[in-house]
């Protein structure tokens, strides 16, 4: 008796120290061994979901990452990109209206450039423009005969450039002449000084040569519309300022009325300052 005594007390002291305890009649619950064997009560239950697991890891080192930026923050940073981009869109529309055009031009610009008309390997060498974008335009008449077609207009200007290198061993003087066919004719070009001594401003002057003689009678009226194209296109190659000057020029060895009807016509367009001073 004494024996079975201790054996209970025994067994009671391991349920004490132990109590929870596996029950092997399921491997899936857990049971509290102070309510009994017969009292199943499952405290537990763990479901192993690798999936969900993950994703919470993956949000937790999201949160703790100090590199993350919060889509908010990222959201205000990109609308405020596009509203920076915006405003630079704007202003620069608002500058292009402020460049001022000297009138819509619907006469296309064309131009023949020197190599196309002067065969001649050497190389034009004259000085070059100090500055990019000139300030003043001096338009003269050639006081020739004038030309109507690409083919008249080439050998007048093959005869004008013969004629001042035999003379002076100059290039022709003009930055441009312009035909009675509507083209305009590249002599030194928008990168050099004109060639004429007795015209000013050899850094800020364009000389145009409008092919004929227009003293007692008008250019045709292609050459004023090239005219016009001519100059709205030096001002969209940065080489001509919007706030230009136009000028006529006398020579006072011809004619006193030497001119006459083209500055008639040129002195009601814009930019229109006058007759250009002679140099002595």
């Amino acid at each position: 008796m004494y024996q079975a005594a201790r054996t209970v007390a025994a067994s009671s002291s391991s349920r004490l120290h132990s109590p929870v305890a596996w029950n092997r009649k399921s491997a899936q619950d857990y049971y509290d061994l102070e309510a009994g064997e017969t009292e199943r009560t499952p405290l537990l239950y763990v479901r192993d979901n690798s999936r969900e697991a993950s994703r919470y890891r993956a949000k937790l080192r999201a949160q703790d990452d100090p590199n993350r930026v919060h889509p908010v923050a990222l959201g205000l940073m990109v609308a405020l990109l596009l509203f920076l981009l915006l405003g630079v869109v704007i202003g620069v529309y608002l500058l292009l209206l402020t460049i001022q055009r000297p009138w819509p031009v619907s006469h296309p610009f064309f131009l023949i450039e020197r190599p196309a008309w002067w065969q001649n390997p050497a190389a034009l060498v004259v000085p070059t423009l100090e500055r990019q974008a000139i300030t003043d335009v001096i338009v003269v008449h050639s006081d020739s005969e004038c030309c109507f077609n690409q083919e008249q207009c080439v050998r007048f200007l093959q005869n004008a450039e013969q004629s001042w290198w035999t003379v002076g061993h100059e290039h022709i003087p003009y930055n441009f002449l312009i035909g009675g066919d509507g083209v305009t004719y590249e002599a030194r070009g928008w990168k050099s000084q004109h060639g004429f001594k007795d015209l000013p401003g050899r850094n800020t002057t364009l000389v145009v040569g409008m092919i004929g003689n227009f003293t007692d009678r008008q250019p045709a009226a292609i050459q004023y519309a090239e005219l016009k194209a001519f100059l709205t296109e030096s001002i969209r190659r940065f080489s001509l300022s919007p706030q230009y000057r136009l000028y006529g020029a006398f020579n006072t060895t011809r004619a006193t009325n030497d001119g006459a009807a083209l500055y008639n016509q040129l002195q009601r367009w814009p930019h229109w300052k006058g007759f250009a001073p002679q140099q002595p």
